[in-house]
C-alpha cells in the first residue's frame, strides 16, 4: 500500500479497537524524584514531584494500553493530557528515555545570595508571548504567572572588536547600514509571509527557488552588509542553534513564517516577540504539572528511564519496546504517538520501516547547538548603571590569549539578557550558539566560565566578576535530544517532503513535537500545538468505534491533507 491510499485507509477503518478495563495497582504509587543525569553536563537536582511509575519491571496485565506516547517533553505530555480530557476512558503509557521530565525545558536551583540560599531558573526554553495562544492557554489553564523580560536602559552591541551602547530595538550603526538592516529585514518578512507552514510548497515557484540554496546565500541576495551582517549573525546563532550557511533557505523562512513572520518576532524581546515573558517559577513545572493530572487516574502510567528501541506494527496492534535498567520491556497498544525529536529517529527501529520519504528528511535534519549559562548576583548592578542587561556579540574580541591550534579563534557569547527572576533574585543569563557552542563544548569548563565571565565584565563593569553561581547547560551533550533549541533541515533540496515526514502518519504511529509545529515552530508553543494535533488524529480514528469521542477534525494531518489534495483538483 502506498503513503497515500495508508490515509485513506487510516481515515475509513481502524481494525481490532478495544478497551483496556484492567486499573492500575492501586497501592503502586510512590514518591517519584526526579534526579539529573549523573553526567559531566548534569544540572543542579530538582525533587518535588508525585507520580504513579514503574521505573523497572512491569506487571504483565499493565503492559496492554490504548495509546503510548514516546517523549515526557511538552508535546507528549500535552498530548496525553488532551486526550484524557476529551475520552477519560482511555489508558495512557508515557515512555521517556531520560530520567526526568520537561524535554528541552529544564529548571534548576542555583545559589542566589552570599548564605548559599537557592532560587530557580531555567536552563532550556523559558520565554513566551501573549502572541503565542496555545502555551499562553495553558499556562492559564495550569494556574501558572508570567512576568515581563527586564528590557529598560541602555543594550550593548559588540561588533568588530567595537562596544557601543544604544536604546532602541534598533543598535546605533550608520545610516547606510541601517538602511541595509531594514531593507533586508523587510525583504526576509515579505518572503516569509509568502510561504504557507502547512505547504511550504503552495506558492512553488519561490519554494522551488529557496529550497536549492541556503540561508546564507537569500540573505547575501539581499544585499546585507558585513556591518549589518554581524548584527544579523548572533541572532541567527540563537534563534536556530546553527549557522545560516547550515540552514535550509526555505525550511528558514518557514521558522520565520510560524513565529509572526519577521525576524524581528524571533529576535526581540518587545511587546508580542518571542522573548517578552518569562515563567513563574520556571518552565519544567508546566511539563510537571501535566504529568501529575495524567496520572491522577491510575489507568495511566508515566514511565521515565526507559528508552525506545522499536516500534512494530501490523493490522491488529501495535507493539513498543523499551530498555530500561533491567533489560528490554514492551507494551502493546492501538496508537502510538511520538513525540521525540527528530533527529532522534535514525536510532529508531521500525518494523516495517518507516517510509524512505520520512526517513530521507531525519537523515538530513542537524540539531542545532546551544550552551546556555546562567550567572548570579548579590544585587542587578547593571541596572544601576542603566543597562538593561541586554548584549550582543559577533565573537569578535577573544580574552584568553592562547595560541593552540584548537583553541576558539572567536569569543563564544552570541547574547545575554536580564535573568533576573520573580523573586528579585539578581542573574544575568545568555547564550552559546553554533559554531562557537560547536567550539568552545571542546574546552574546559573553566575556560568557558573565564571566557564569559571575562565578556561580562567588558559590557557591565567589573562588578561581573563577583557572581554568586556560574551554571551552564550544555545541550547538545543531552541524552535523547543531542542538542537546542531546535532541529534544521541543513540539505538543499529535500524540504518537499518535509511537512509530511514530519506530521503524516504511518499507519498506526503519529507524530508530534515543536519541529512539525505550523505556529511558533520550535518552540514551547509549537510543541503544545503539535501534541493537540496528534491527539486529534488518534480520537478521529478512535471514533469510528465509539460516536461519543469528541475531536477537532480541522486540527489533524487528514484534514489538512484533504485540502491540500482539492487545491489540486
Amino acid at each position: 500500500m502506498d503513503d497515500q491510499e495508508n490515509i485513506e485507509t487510516e481515515k475509513a477503518t481502524l481494525e481490532g479497537v478495544q478497551e483496556s478495563n484492567e486499573p492500575g495497582d492501586e497501592n503502586s504509587s510512590e514518591n517519584y524524584v526526579v534526579i539529573n543525569e549523573n553526567s559531566e553536563n548534569a544540572s543542579p537536582t530538582r525533587a518535588e514531584i508525585n507520580i504513579e511509575i514503574k521505573d523497572e519491571d512491569t506487571e504483565k496485565n499493565e503492559s496492554n494500553f490504548d495509546v503510548i506516547i514516546i517523549g515526557a517533553g511538552l508535546s507528549g505530555l500535552y498530548s496525553a493530557y488532551y486526550l484524557i480530557q476529551k475520552c477519560k476512558d482511555l489508558r495512557i503509557l508515557v515512555i521517556e528515555g531520560k530520567d526526568r521530565l520537561g524535554g528541552r525545558t529544564q529548571t534548576a536551583e542555583i545559589v542566589c545570595s552570599q548564605n548559599g540560599q537557592k532560587s530557580m531558573w531555567d536552563l532550556g526554553g523559558q520565554w513566551v508571548t501573549d502572541t503565542q495562544k496555545n502555551i499562553t492557554s495553558l499556562l492559564k489553564t495550569l494556574n501558572l504567572e508570567t512576568y515581563p523580560q527586564f528590557i529598560e536602559g541602555k543594550k550593548i552591541l559588540e561588533t568588530n572588536s567595537k562596544i557601543v551602547n544604544y536604546n532602541s530595538s534598533i543598535p546605533s550603526v550608520s545610516i547606510l547600514s541601517l538602511i541595509d538592516l531594514q531593507m533586508g529585514s523587510m525583504k526576509i518578512s515579505s518572503n516569509a509571509k509568502k510561504i504557507s507552514t502547512i505547504n511550504p510548497f503552495e506558492n512553488l515557484a519561490l519554494a522551488s527557488r529557496l529550497d536549492s540554496g541556503n540561508l546564507d546565500e537569500f540573505l547575501l541576495s539581499k544585499s546585507f552588509s558585513s556591518k549589518s551582517r554581524s548584527l544579523l549573525d548572533p541572532a541567527i546563532r540563537t534563534i536556530y542553534g546553527a549557522e545560516a550557511c547550515q540552514i535550509n533557505a526555505l525550511f528558514g523562512l518557514m521558522y520565520i513564517k510560524s513565529g509572526g513572520g519577521s525576524l524581528e518576532s524571533l529576535a526581540l524581546s518587545d511587546q508580542g516577540c518571542a522573548q517578552e515573558k518569562k515563567v513563574k517559577g520556571g518552565t519544567q513545572q508546566i511539563s510537571e504539572k501535566l504529568a501529575q493530572i495524567i496520572t491522577n487516574n491510575k489507568r495511566n502510567k508515566i514511565l521515565l528511564n526507559t528508552a525506545l528501541i522499536e516500534i512494530r506494527q501490523d493490522k491488529e496492534k501495535v507493539t513498543v519496546v523499551g530498555k530500561n535498567s533491567s533489560g528490554l520491556i514492551s507494551f502493546e497498544c492501538l496508537k502510538v504517538i511520538s513525540s521525540i525529536p527528530i533527529n532522534q529517529y535514525v536510532h529508531i527501529s521500525f518494523d516495517p520501516e518507516l517510509p524512505l520519504y520520512k526517513r530521507h528528511v531525519f537523515e538530513f535534519c542537524q540539531m542545532g547547538n546551544l550552551i546556555k549559562f546562567i550567572a548570579t548576583y548579590s544585587k542587578p548592578f547593571w541596572r544601576e548603571k542603566g543597562f538593561s542587561g541586554e548584549a550582543v556579540s559577533d565573537g569578535s574580541v577573544l580574552w584568553s590569549n592562547n595560541e593552540d591550534a584548537d583553541f576558539p579563534k572567536s569569543g563564544p557569547i552570541a547574547c545575554v539578557f536580564d535573568g533576573t527572576n520573580e523573586q528579585g533574585h539578581a542573574a544575568l543569563v545568555g547564550f552559546i550558539g553554533a559554531k562557537m557552542a560547536i567550539e568552545w563544548t571542546d574546552q574546559k569548563e573553566e575556560l568557558r566560565r573565564q571566557e564569559v565571565i571575562e565578556a561580562l565584565v567588558r559590557y557591565f563593569g567589573q562588578e561581573a566578576r563577583d557572581y554568586l553561581d556560574f551554571v551552564e547547560k550544555i545541550w547538545a551533550k543531552e541524552k535523547y535530544s543531542g542538542g537546542c533549541p531546535t532541529c534544521n533541515l541543513s540539505s538543499s533540496g529535500v524540504m518537499q517532503n518535509y511537512c509530511r515526514a514530519v506530521r503524516e502518519p504511518f499507519m498506526n504511529v503519529h507524530f508530534c513535537g515543536t519541529e512539525s509545529a505550523t505556529v511558533w515552530q520550535g518552540y514551547m508553543d509549537g510543541a503544545i500545538q503539535s501534541g493537540e494535533r496528534a491527539a486529534n488524529e488518534v480520537l478521529y480514528v478512535l471514533s469510528k468505534e465509539d460516536r461519543n469521542i469528541d475531536y477537532d477534525y480541522e486540527n489533524t494531518y487528514y484534514f489538512h491533507y484533504e485540502m491540500q489534495k482539492n487545491e489540486k483538483k
